[in-house]
């Protein structure tokens, strides 16, 4: 399951509607700050859980109407809702594949299958009724949503606390709620379940407390009338226990809790959880992570570890990634990733771009010009070399030598051949590139 496609009307700095389009693999988003990068998981955002305009609407069209829509994609899409309570979302299938769902503030109606009309409102979740081609919202579409995949937003300003926290609805606690299943069966935890019935049942803290349920017992009957008080100690679920824990990090010997650390290495972290989560969930619900600027406090080498493993992790999982860092892109493959440049400047959008002008792309010249808009010298020496190689292919047959290739750039119709940067000499004559 995967976002194959999203459309913003109105929405933050993308006034008007705007389309984008997203592969199942890694989509990049790059460009200079205040270009639209992390509006994109915003709008992901306002889809699963906005209910306002507020905050989300383009400036000077507060008039008009805000929204969201994405097309959900999944070639298996027929058998995972085959499961009972999702069966009844047949009907919404498009094209075999595909489902449509928007949140906006434009009120609709639609028609229920008892025939009774209902409004639809910024506060929910529409879905895309082929049949009717109108947006509905059937009983328990969240839970529909929410039972086909998991979203998994890392903002730049991201409090790090999310992600040490031990609470099931929490990433970490899913991790571990799941990875104690088997332990939660074992003798280990039985016995600690008698134990702690022993401690506090009748021969334990609840024999203790004996005399207070009396007196209690007594006073309110006499005000009351007769009533019976116990105290029930029953064995808490094990999740009550997990919530208690802290995450703490060894350096140096010493442990440190990690809400006490550094940003960068909470930042850390929190991305070693996620790529632990995606790796370790193996079940058919598939995880999009949408990371935000991922090369925050991480120097080059952990970037480029931090790639690697993103890179391994979207062959199950779909990954947005928004980065100011043409480190993050050297591990940019052509045939499933997708880039997308955005400017303030028209085009503000480029989609799609394919970063494979060389043999060897992406290089970081390239990724430069095409993604911050910087003519380098490097991205100059790269295209010199491109060049040089398809002339010696095309006119040569052979490899030739810098000087070769001067000579017969010298020869062609409209070269220049002089420049106050490069200079080499030909018969004489200065020649310029």
């Amino acid at each position: 399951m995967y976002i194959s496609s999203m459309e913003l009307e109105n929405f933050r700095c993308y006034s008007g509607k705007t389309k984008f389009k997203f592969c199942s693999s890694i989509n990049y988003f790059v460009g200079n700050n205040n270009c639209g990068k992390t509006t994109i998981f915003k709008a992901i955002d306002f889809l699963i859980s906005g209910n306002s305009i507020e905050g989300w609407i383009s400036k000077n069209h507060e008039k008009e109407n805000v929204s969201v829509t994405i097309i959900l994609r999944d070639d298996n899409l027929q058998t995972l809702l085959d499961e009972d309570n999702l069966k009844k979302y047949h009907k919404y299938i498009i094209d075999n594949n595909q489902l449509k769902l928007r949140r906006s503030s434009k009120n609709t109606f639609w028609t229920d299958s008892k025939g009774k009309q209902k409004n639809l409102t910024i506060k929910n979740i529409g879905i895309y009724n082929p049949k009717t081609k109108k947006f509905e919202n059937p009983t328990g579409i969240d839970k529909m949503i929410s039972a086909l995949f998991d979203v998994e937003i890392v903002y730049s300003d991201i409090d790090n606390d999310e992600y040490q926290d031990f609470r099931k609805t929490k990433l970490l606690g899913k991790l571990i709620s799941d990875y104690t299943q088997k332990f939660q069966k074992s003798d280990t935890w039985k016995n600690f379940e008698e134990a702690y019935n022993k401690a506090f049942g009748s021969d334990g803290i609840k024999g203790d407390l004996k005399n207070i349920e009396t007196s209690i017992e007594e006073i309110m009957k006499d005000q009351y009338g007769k009533t019976g008080v116990d105290f029930i100690f029953d064995v808490p679920a094990i999740d009550s226990f997990f919530k208690e824990g802290e995450v703490f990090l060894e350096d140096n010997g010493i442990d440190t809790p990690a809400s006490e650390k550094g940003t960068g290495m909470q930042r850390a972290l929190s991305l070693s959880i996620i790529q632990l989560y995606a790796k370790l969930n193996n079940v058919a619900k598939p995880t999009i992570f949408l990371i935000d600027e991922p090369e925050t406090y991480l120097h080059p080498k952990a970037q480029d570890k931090l790639l690697q493993s993103l890179s391994e992790l979207s062959e199950k999982s779909q990954i947005f990634v928004t980065t100011h860092s043409p480190y993050l892109l050297t591990n940019f493959d052509s045939s499933k990733d997708n880039l997308t440049i955005l400017s303030k400047s028209s085009p503000k959008i480029t989609e799609g771009k394919k970063l494979d002008l060389f043999p060897y792309s992406p290089t970081w010249g390239e990724i430069n010009y095409f993604a911050f808009d910087m003519a380098s010298i490097e991205f100059h020496i790269e295209l010199f070399e491109l060049l040089k190689s398809r002339v010696a292919s095309a006119v040569f047959h052979k490899s030739i030598s810098i000087k070769d290739f001067d000579c017969w750039l010298a020869k062609q119709k409209g070269c220049i051949k002089t420049d106050e940067e490069h200079k080499h000499t030909y018969k004489n004559i200065q020649i310029k590139q």
